[in-house]
C-alpha cells in the first residue's frame, strides 16, 4: 500500500491544527493565534492588521522550520 503524501497547503493546515505547536509558537515570538485574552484585545487585534501579520509570521515558520526540513522525495 502506498502512503499518500501531504501537500504543502495540507500539511500547513494540519500543522495550524495542532494547539501545542501553535500555544508554544505564540510563546516564543509573542504572537496570539490561539485567540488568548479578553475579547476586546481580540478585535484589536484583528482591526490593527496583528492577526494578519501573526499568520505570515507563522507560515514563514512553518516553510523554515518544518516543510524545508522535509526530504523533497518525502513531499
Amino acid at each position: 500500500m502506498t502512503e499518500r503524501r501531504l501537500t504543502y497547503n495540507e500539511a500547513l493546515v494540519e500543522a495550524s491544527r495542532n494547539d501545542e505547536l501553535l500555544s508554544q509558537f505564540d510563546r516564543l515570538y509573542g504572537t496570539n493565534l490561539l485567540g488568548r485574552g479578553a475579547p476586546i484585545e481580540v478585535a484589536i487585534d484583528k482591526a490593527t492588521g496583528r492577526l494578519e501579520a501573526d499568520v505570515k509570521m507563522f507560515v514563514a515558520f512553518f516553510d523554515d522550520v518544518i516543510w524545508s526540513r522535509v526530504p523533497k522525495e518525502a513531499r
